[in-house]
């Protein structure tokens, strides 16, 4: 089981060196994910006996699928989730040991989400849930067998992070702490009451948004085309308060305005590598592209590109700072 937790980390390594173009978009989104479940050793008791016991766990699968809706840095979904655990041993306080069952959890939990972006295909997030539990546990040792199902509260933690491939399709690697509330299973005349559970999962999945559909435009008046510059700090895709401003003044007038599409476009000085400035101006012109939504400008308008370091404004030789080359250019049309 190590090895398949191993080969799970390394498929995520994989997906996370291919290469990515843009941010996330926003909308409804699906997705599922896949990996493995350590359920903590936990204890019981058997009522009106005096007997007590603990059992411990063997490393066992775990999956789960979503529906949400992403409304940029913050998100929301409902998920149902499976984790099934062995037992590796159950002992009880009178000498009885079982090595065979298993406990299996299904989750069904409302989730919140907040994403930090930094302008970067990599989007670290948290987020935390409640829900229900529904648990089935079973012990069985020469021919003797106990099985009930029991529903409890339940809450999760959640960290991780996306790697977004494209606009609609991001890869997670996570970890979700699950807990729930003490359960009572009662069969075969016995009653065990169990202390709060608690699962740690890492899992490896995919989420994709689905775009939002491109406004309906009817017949408009030609209009000349506006043009806005925002300027970076060297090596960054990151808003200064200057940049922000001017941003937010792009996207006061295309909300006055007749403005069927915005042109986003990114640029870099000449230093560095060409391969670099090309990935750096695509991050560029999605922060701002990011600012625009949050300033009330629809998604499905934008348009956004990089073009690295082939279109300087001011022309330089090779590997020459110059900070009016380190630019996005916004276009109202």
């Amino acid at each position: 089981m190590k090895n398949k937790l191993l080969y799970a980390v390394g498929a995520a390594a994989l997906l996370l060196a291919a290469p990515a173009m843009a941010q996330q978009a926003t909308g409804l989104y699906v997705g599922a994910g896949a990996g493995v479940n350590f359920r903590q050793e936990d204890s019981f008791s058997v009522k009106q006996s005096g007997v007590d016991g603990k059992s411990k766990y063997a490393v066992g699968p775990a999956g789960d699928v979503y529906l949400g809706y992403d409304w940029g840095s913050f998100r929301a979904d409902a998920e149902v989730g499976l984790r099934t655990n062995n037992i590796d041993k159950s002992t009880l306080s009178n000498g009885t040991v079982f090595k065979n069952g298993n406990v299996r959890t299904i989750n069904v939990m409302a989730n919140a989400y907040y994403d930090f972006e930094f302008g970067s295909p990599f989007v670290p997030y948290i987020g935390g849930g409640v829900g229900v539990a529904l648990i089935n546990s079973s012990l069985k040792q020469h021919g003797f067998e106990f099985n009930d199902f029991n529903t409890q509260f339940a809450y999760q933690g959640i960290a991780g992070v996306s790697y977004n491939f494209s606009p609609n399709l991001a890869a997670n690697l996570e970890y979700r702490y699950l807990g729930n509330t003490k359960p009572t299973f009662k069969d075969q005349g016995a009653s065990l009451k169990y202390d709060s559970s608690n699962n740690h999962t890492i899992l490896v999945g995919l989420r994709y948004t689905f775009a939002p559909a491109p406004d309906v435009v009817g017949t408009q008046e030609v209009i000349p085309n506006r043009s806005y510059l925002v300027f970076f700090d060297f090596d960054s895709s990151r808003l200064t308060p200057e940049a922000k401003q001017i941003v937010a003044s792009a996207a006061a007038d295309a909300l006055q305005g007749k403005t069927t599409q915005i042109g986003v476009t990114g640029h870099t000085d000449r230093s560095g590598s060409d391969r670099y400035n090309q990935a750096l101006s695509v991050r560029r012109a999605e922060s701002v592209r990011r600012e625009l939504v949050t300033d009330g400008v629809a998604d499905g308008l934008i348009v956004t590109r990089g073009v690295g370091e082939a279109d300087p404004l001011v022309p330089t030789a090779d590997g020459v700072r110059e900070p009016q080359n380190r630019r996005v250019e916004i276009v109202l049309q």
